[in-house]
Order: structure tokens, then C-alpha cells, then sequence
């Protein structure tokens, strides 16, 4: 999914493609001002996860990112 300015969105979706699970991702969020119940109505832009520095946010961006061949 992507928004009208091109920004790539991560979703909940993706980071169960991923084998994430909520117990983890409910740790990892909220972070930097985003819930988790945020995250899974709304995803997060890979900009975002990338600006985190976390190297499973950076895993995630990459998936997304790969799969709409960016």
C-alpha cells in the first residue's frame, strides 16, 4: 500500500508476512509518538521504521520496500 505522495506503508500484515508476533510488536511499540493499536489501523511509512534504526523495523522497511520493487 502506498500514500498519495509515494511514501511506502508498512502494515501489520506485513510484519506477520514477516513472522512477527504481537507480543513482540506490542513490546516495540508505542515508539517515537506510534501505538501499536496505531501501527495495526494505520501501518507505519518504511521512512519511519528506517529512521528508527532497529534492525527488525530495517528487515520490515526492506520486505515492503522489495515487494513494491523500490
Amino acid at each position: 500500500m502506498t500514500t498519495t505522495d509515494s511514501t511506502l506503508i508498512a502494515t501489520h500484515a506485513d510484519a506477520k508476512a514477516l513472522g512477527y508476533c504481537n507480543s513482540g510488536l506490542r513490546r516495540w511499540f508505542p515508539r517515537d509518538g506510534v501505538s501499536f493499536d496505531e501501527f495495526r489501523q494505520q501501518g507505519v511509512s518504511t521512512v519511519w521504521l528506517r529512521q528508527s534504526g532497529d534492525a527488525m523495523a530495517l528487515r520490515l522497511a526492506e520486505f515492503v520496500e522489495g515487494r513494491e520493487g523500490t
